[in-house]
């Protein structure tokens, strides 16, 4: 185990003051292809993404990052439930959010905020990381939406891509910076797609006025 951890995590080049590792490679390809999949409805995209995520839960196990590793565990399990609602035949064409769902999106996203600062301070024994904590409850709030086939799930792609962006320019981590860029292009392409679908698939209203009723009928 110590020798793969070494590969993976063995700088291939470095961009300014940061280190490309295989792993970083990997975990781009893997979170944008999942990304990627999920908005073409592939429905293997959630089981390949839960053992994606604890493939690399495990590794942050032993390099002994244990915040890093609960979040890629709860985010496996947020993709299990995304692939368990699909077999079971559940929710699966995309659909625009109900007041309630958005509600408890923005319940989830404040609890888990608060709780992901305090968890990556202790971590890194650092100021509170509240940037990097957003960042991880986007994350939490997007795939629990696209599990359940909302619309409104690639806006909060879209966003933690953004403030990623954002926070990995202004540290000059112009490799995160770009993996950020991938991120929003791949949340524009999913939300475009899914719109587009629900709109496709929604009911069609129709207003029937008193002067359309045929006469012959209301007799």
């Amino acid at each position: 185990m110590p020798a793969v951890l070494d590969v993976l995590t063995s700088p291939l080049a470095t961009v300014g003051s940061e280190d490309v590792t295989l792993m970083t490679l990997l975990g781009i390809v893997a979170y944008v292809g999942g990304l990627v999949t999920v908005a073409r409805g592939l429905r293997w995209a959630w089981p390949t993404a839960a053992i994606a995520a604890v493939l690399f839960g495990v590794e942050a196990l032993a390099d002994g990052r244990f915040v890093d590793a609960g979040i890629r565990f709860v985010l496996a399990l947020l993709c299990a439930y995304g692939w368990q609602v699909r077999r079971a035949g559940g929710i699966d064409r995309p659909r625009r959010a109900e007041s309630r769902e958005i509600a408890y999106g923005v319940v989830l996203f404040a609890i888990v905020t608060v709780v992901a600062a305090y968890a990556l301070t202790d971590q890194s024994d650092d100021s509170v990381a509240w940037g990097s904590a957003v960042i991880v409850a986007a994350v939490f709030v997007q795939v629990a939406a696209l599990a359940r086939s909302l619309v409104i799930g690639w806006w909060a792609v879209i966003g933690s891509g953004i403030v990623s962006m954002v926070l990995a320019a202004a540290a000059s981590s112009w490799p995160t910076a770009a993996a950020s860029v991938l991120i929003v292009v791949a949340g524009t392409y999913g939300w475009r797609r899914w719109r587009r679908e629900a709109a496709a698939s929604a009911p069609l209203e129709f207003s029937v006025t008193d002067e359309a009723v045929d006469e012959d009928l209301v007799a």
